[in-house]
């Protein structure tokens, strides 16, 4: 039985200068059923959020046309559990007897429809973890008893289970961001509405967390009967967990039907730029089938390729290229937070110009600390650090470092602070004293290069936060800095813009840029750097090739990394073909396979 229903629903927002504005949606018709676990994907500023809003109500019942607009901006109609949610109909008015359209429907959906945000800092309402977590079920008027006894199902469910004695002395700003999102997720699973609708809810989480966290939600949805909505960028969560699928882009329809039937679909994913999974790109390319469909699945894959002779080729090794001139300098590094975590102990490493590193590991591994620590952002450590052969102890030395320094921050909202895009991405340019000219080109250059000439005059404030993260990396790109730290650049980026931005830091490094960047996607690391720093519990557990730590078992568990499915399909088939080399991406899986050489 359906329990949403969207019927040739299309929706725009306002313009309040100039031309009127695209639909955000157009002409939408799909349902979702009971007990459903219905997946929504779409590349960035497809409308996935807007149409998140649009099956809440907010959009329109909070964010409203102008009167006498309605019918200009809103068409068609969205029923949930069997009644009208948004309509636009005639309705005559009882005083003057004028006939005017008016949206009708539910004035709101909650507690019955729950929707958590793509960022939780924006859902955060109380000063204290327990009490975040107990205000959606106090407005419920829930029992004491009852509502505690949700708020340690809720945080033993996300993980944060340790954290229930002290929940009433953390506030949630001090939580981490991938702790921010289990928390924010952990309140609106102990309200247990009929409908849960959650937009990227693991972006920040790390690969083994983002599997479990959904894994952990599909588990309550079947044990307490709620239909689930997901917008999902990562394939594996789909294809694992959806029944069935909804792609849009630019607001239309492209692909509806059930998660086979999507993502079967492989050149319409390659045209839209939508992210499809390491196997899938591997058969796609290769001309590989399984049951007359490309493969899904590493089993499925290795059914499809056996017996076939692969394609001999150099691989690169990937050797970490210490031998230059020493620009990262981390010895004896220890670290405490004032609540007295010891977030980084005893950490040692170099990094030499011109490296592309990637700095990786599980949430709260200290990935973020290290970086702020070298930017001179963080300051209150044991140990040493130089950068440019300078220790940062030395204050001249700290305020000189964003000329050869540049860091994007994971959250660009702590980054971003201009109200207008141009201003953003100049601010650091004026402070350089940069000639106009060559401001405005070195402006104009950034913004093209990650997607955004044409917002060069919005306010950020009014960006996606995928659009955000970009903003923020054309800011730092724009200083031409001797270093470029990334804190996961790619977050709530659609595949495209993903390999975009990944291109583009390959070939900034390939012009002399010395490459961080700390990601939780595991195939843009097997893609795109040559070394990794794997960080565990504050320690470098792993410091070498990129290769040599993919290809081994022991390290990917003790360091409790989930790796690539290019790359569990490269251990399940040596562990069938001893000697056979481990290929560590889709790249090279297609060349061994087909020959080809090929970029998406």
């Amino acid at each position: 039985m359906a329990i949403i229903e969207v019927k040739d629903f299309s929706w725009r927002y306002q313009s309040y200068i100039g031309q009127e504005n695209p639909y955000t949606l157009k002409d939408l018709n799909f349902e979702v059923n009971n007990d459903e676990f219905f997946g929504i994907i779409g590349p960035s500023g497809a409308g996935k959020t807007t149409l998140c809003y649009a099956l809440t109500g907010i959009i329109p019942h909070v964010f409203q046309p102008s009167q006498g607009k309605e019918a200009e901006n809103i068409k068609g109609e969205i029923r949930v559990f069997g009644e009208t949610l948004t309509k636009v109909e005639k309705v005559k008015d009882e005083k003057t007897g004028e006939v005017k359209d008016k949206i009708v429907g539910m004035a709101q959906t909650a507690p019955r429809i729950g929707l958590l945000l793509q960022d939780p800092e924006n859902q955060f309402l109380r000063m204290d973890l327990l009490h975040e977590i107990a205000f959606g079920m106090e407005l419920l008027g829930l029992q004491s008893d009852e509502i505690e006894r949700r708020i340690k199902e809720a945080l033993e469910i996300v993980g944060l289970g340790a954290l229930w004695p002290v929940a009433g002395l953390i506030h949630p700003s001090e939580l981490s961001g991938g702790q921010k999102q289990r928390a924010a997720i952990a309140s609106f699973l102990a309200l247990r509405p009929e409908v849960l609708i959650l937009d990227e809810p693991t972006s920040d989480l790390d690969p083994e967390g983002k599997l479990s966290i959904i894994k952990a939600i599909d588990t309550i949805r079947n044990e307490y009967k709620i239909t689930t909505i997901l917008v999902e960028h990562n394939p594996e969560v789909i294809q694992t967990y959806a029944d069935r699928v909804l792609a849009i882009d630019k607001g239309q329809m492209i692909a509806y039907g059930t998660m086979e039937e999507v993502y079967s679909q492989m050149k319409l994913f390659m045209d839209h730029g939508l992210y499809s999974s390491d196997i899938a790109r591997i058969g796609y390319y290769s001309d590989i089938k399984y049951k007359n469909r490309v493969p899904f699945t590493i089993d499925e894959m290795l059914t499809s390729i056996e017996g076939k002779k692969l394609n001999q080729f150099t691989i690169q090794d990937g050797q970490a290229q210490q031998n230059g001139e020493k620009i990262i300098e981390v010895d004896g590094l220890n670290f405490w937070y004032d609540d007295g975590t010891h977030a980084l102990k005893d950490l040692s490493f170099t990094i030499s110009k011109g490296e592309f590193v990637g700095l990786i590991g599980q949430n709260g591994a200290g990935k973020t600390t290290i970086s702020r620590v070298v930017a001179g952002i963080l300051r209150k450590y044991k140990g040493t650090v130089k950068v440019m052969g300078k220790d940062l102890r030395d204050k001249n030395v700290v305020r000189n470092i964003p000329e050869h320094i540049g860091y994007v921050f994971q959250n660009p909202d702590h980054q971003i602070f201009m109200r207008r895009v141009y201003d953003e991405v100049a601010y650091g340019l004026k402070n350089l004293k940069v000639p106009t000219s060559e401001m405005d080109q070195r402006v104009k250059d950034a913004l093209e290069s990650v997607g955004l000439g044409g917002k060069v005059n919005e306010d950020p404030m009014f960006l996606g936060k995928g659009e955000k993260r970009r903003l923020a990396v054309a800011s730092i790109l724009a200083l031409k800095p001797n270093v470029m730290i990334v804190d996961e650049p790619t977050t709530g980026q659609d595949f495209r813009m993903s390999e975009d931005i990944m291109n583009l830091l390959e070939e900034l490094n390939q012009k002399g840029t010395t490459i961080v960047a700390i990601t939780h996607d595991m195939t843009l690391v097997s893609e795109h750097t040559r070394r990794v720093v794997v960080m565990y519990q504050g320690r470098a557990i792993y410091d070498g090739p990129t290769r040599g730590f993919f290809s081994n078992a022991d390290l990917l568990d003790k360091a409790a990394i989930i790796p690539p499915l290019a790359v569990r399909l490269s251990h399940a088939y040596v562990n069938k073909n001893k000697g056979t080399p481990y290929y560590m991406n889709a790249k090279e899986w297609i060349r061994a396979i087909s020959g080809k050489t090929i970029t998406y």
